[in-house]
């Protein structure tokens, strides 16, 4: 696949791998082409880890690009992390809302007809990670509910999985479970584990929509 060049002018901020690879392929599922040269498409910038992201928001807002979208885990304190966001964003002069829209916030940056995106996982209005937001797309059913059944067990028998990393811990459980074990998120997308389409992964793909795509 052709990767958007990192001179585009579209940019989009991620905390790792994981999340680089959920979007491409969630993206495009719903028909977004990741090969098409001839449109402008976001350079996915994968930090090491939230604080590096954190880290380059003020730097990335303050530069040259048109549209910029920033992904990250609300984690446990959604509140907590939307302010660190806005923070950054404030010493850039871009105002973002004193709480983030549950659609996908997405206000004015600094050249004209900008955006700037951004969108907490998993749903923008409760505390959570990329695990959340993809456990939702798994199609319920009797093998996904024992994962959760399993881990819960495993953590009463001493394995040191955190209960509030249940939900991380849950998937990983099943994709474990799979034809083929231990799938990455990209991948198990692309190969439809993930069957079905949330509405806070329609609710995703709108945001991303009217952040990149629509003029």
């Amino acid at each position: 696949m052709p990767k958007p060049s990192a001179e585009s002018r579209y940019r989009l901020l991620v905390e790792g791998a994981d999340d680089s690879h959920s979007v491409i392929h969630l993206m495009a599922r719903h028909g977004f082409d990741w090969e098409d040269e001839t449109k402008a498409r976001p350079f996915i910038d994968a930090a090491n880890g939230v604080d590096s992201l954190l880290s380059a928001i003020t730097a990335t807002l303050n530069g040259p690009y048109t549209r910029i979208g920033i992904i990250l885990d609300a984690n446990s304190n959604l509140d907590a992390r939307w302010k660190q966001v806005r923070d950054r964003a404030s010493k850039a002069q871009v105002d973002l809302p004193f709480s983030p829209d549950p659609e996908g916030t997405i206000v004015t940056g600094h050249h004209s007809g900008s955006r700037v995106g951004v969108w907490l996982m998993p749903d923008n209005a409760s505390p959570g990670a990329l695990e959340h937001f993809l456990g939702r797309l798994v199609l319920p059913g009797p093998i996904w509910t024992y994962a959760s059944e399993v881990t819960a067990e495993a953590r009463k028998r001493g394995a040191p999985c955190l209960e509030k990393d249940h939900a991380k811990s849950w998937l990983y459980t099943w994709l474990a479970w799979q034809e083929k074990p231990g799938l990455p998120f990209g991948t198990a997308l692309r190969g439809r584990l993930f069957e079905t389409d949330s509405e806070e992964a329609s609710r995703f793909v709108s945001w991303f929509r009217r952040l990149f795509v629509e003029d």
